[in-house]
């Protein structure tokens, strides 16, 4: 067995959340791991970091109506239970391609953790198809529906701004904040104009290709605003980035809703964590290597600096940009600490 599946087998009877509301980031760490040159760190890393965890929640009753129990996390245990029976009855590519568009609009579920736990799950099973990983797969989408939350309205882009001109104008919730991500962005329903914001960026003209615009930009606010503001600004990469590396494995029907909606996301945590922000310059100087940055970021051990390492390294393998570089090694030096 591989470390993958091994770690997965290893977390399963654990929950998808601890302490309050945090997201349970094991096997998306371990995936990033392996995906990063560094299976070998995945056993030591998940034996430091099961203790932190609650057992999975069991059962309540079984789900008829799935409508009637999105967003209810009291139900994650039948949620879980419902997409193990899907699994079990279909191939994993069927079930996504079922589920993909019923969930997307809750795409701030577990403050992303929903959909890039998914990701992660689907990039796992399409490298190489084994029980651990389909079940994995049903616990990532059950999470995702247990928690299901929307932000306000519907997102369409239907402007003319180019993403960089669209996040220049955003506008910035003037809360600190408090609490959980997803409750601190239910706020953004007072800030009427983001909903306007939103819109004004032009539509998709290839939706792969301004995800991976996307992703930069957002790379750079992080790397201008990422003390500031860390987790927040993390889950502003790592969510696109996720989406863009199934995209394939999803119809293409789903792409443009998918694109305004991962839009939608980032353009929410910026707004709602850029408030008292200080902006610091961009670097100059060239950044490490891949390779060097791949092995700093497992050496931390910090689950946030592994994930976005490993998200950042694939913008930069597809892209080549510097700047993807240089935002693994700020969030090496932010969230490794």
């Amino acid at each position: 067995m591989d470390h993958l599946d091994e770690a997965l087998e290893r977390l399963a009877d654990t929950g998808p959340e601890f302490h309050g509301g945090l997201s349970n980031h094991g096997p998306m760490v371990a995936e990033a791991l392996v995906r990063l040159g560094a299976p070998g760190v995945v056993p030591g890393w998940i034996s430091a970091y099961l203790p932190q965890l609650e057992e999975r929640p069991g059962t309540r009753e079984r789900i008829t109506d799935w409508r009637d129990a999105l967003g209810d996390k009291r139900r994650v245990g039948d949620w879980t239970a419902y997409f193990t029976m899907a699994l079990a009855g279909s191939s994993w590519r069927d079930v996504l391609a079922r589920w993909w568009p019923r969930l997307a609009p809750g795409l701030a579920a577990g403050a992303t953790h929903g959909v890039i736990r998914t990701a992660h799950a689907v990039r796992a099973l399409a490298d190489q198809e084994s029980e651990p990983r389909r079940a994995e797969l049903a616990h990532a989408l059950a999470y995702w529906a247990a928690a299901y939350a929307e932000l306000p309205d519907r997102p369409i882009t239907a402007g003319v701004r180019t993403m960089e001109q669209a996040v220049a104008v955003l506008p910035i919730l003037e809360l600190a904040p408090r609490g959980l991500i997803v409750d601190h962005l239910g706020n953004l329903k007072d800030l009427p104009e983001f909903v306007d914001a939103i819109s004004a960026l032009r539509p998709p003209s290839d939706v792969q290709a301004d995800l991976a615009e996307l992703s930069r930009v957002f790379s750079g606010v992080f790397l201008s605003q990422g003390r500031h503001a860390p987790i927040a600004f993390t889950h502003a990469v790592t969510m696109p980035v996720a989406v863009s590396s199934i995209l394939g494995h999803l119809p293409q029907e789903t792409w443009r809703p998918t694109y305004d909606r991962v839009w939608q996301m980032s353009a929410a945590l910026y707004s709602g964590y850029a408030y008292q922000g200080v902006v610091e310059p961009l670097p100059s100087a060239d950044p490490p290597a891949p390779e060097d940055l791949a092995g700093q970021a497992a050496e931390t051990g910090e689950e946030h600096a592994i994930k976005l390492t490993e998200a950042v390294l694939r913008g930069h393998a597809a892209t080549g940009d510097p700047l993807f570089l240089h935002t693994a090694a700020r969030a090496i030096a932010v969230l490794g600490r």
